[in-house]
């Protein structure tokens, strides 16, 4: 049976397919049936419109499992994602979710199944969506509030703690980074951060 992967990133500024790359070799995925777009909109730019898309579809033509990462790499939109799940499904392509091993079966007969697997479908795809529009929102307002600021930048929350003076303790105790972060009440993502200056 077929295994493919496919995955979208919206810019390659900031952001990385590596990831991605990473998540399909976990998976068992040969990298000749990784197809990654990158610098696509899963919002503004239909799957069909996407050159490694194309080429997902025409290897499930006839079926096959399509690891995602989530839903939304292959469209932000509900009625679109919608219809693409709907056309995956008849094509009899299983399709499953990396992120928390959500799987739907294009190949399940039972009345039952189907109906709970389209129902939890058409939820994630409005789900998608909606998420998506929220952190347009969301940035908005932060742009909002960083043209409100004397030189129109945003500052963002001010540091409660020195670099240095974690960095120091973690060394002094030869203390995890889990450790310095309970220790500090902080994230272990900031110790990591802290303790590369």
């Amino acid at each position: 049976m077929k295994t493919i992967y496919y995955g979208r990133i919206s810019t390659t500024e900031g952001q990385s397919s590596a990831g991605q790359y990473d998540d399909a070799a976990k998976h068992g995925v040969q990298a000749k049936h990784v197809h990654i777009d990158e610098g696509v909109s899963g919002y503004h730019i239909a799957p069909m419109d996407r050159v490694e898309w194309k080429r997902v579809i025409d290897k499930l033509s006839d079926g096959g499992v399509l690891y995602v990462r989530w839903l939304d790499r292959i469209s932000r939109r509900y009625d679109e994602l919608h219809s693409v799940m709907q056309s995956l499904m008849k094509m009899g392509v299983k399709v499953v979710c990396t992120l928390n091993g959500m799987a739907f079966d294009g190949t399940a007969t039972d009345p039952m199944m189907k109906a709970t697997r389209d129902a939890v479908l058409a939820f994630m795809a409005a789900q998608g969506e909606a998420d998506y529009l929220n952190r347009r929102e969301m940035q908005k307002r932060g742009i909002e509030v960083a043209r409100a600021t004397q030189d129109g930048r945003y500052k963002g929350r001010s540091k409660t703690l020195n670099p240095v003076e974690v960095k120091a303790w973690r060394a002094e105790h030869k203390a995890s980074i889990v450790t310095t972060a309970e220790h500090f009440d902080i994230s272990v993502a900031t110790v990591k951060r802290y303790c590369a200056v």
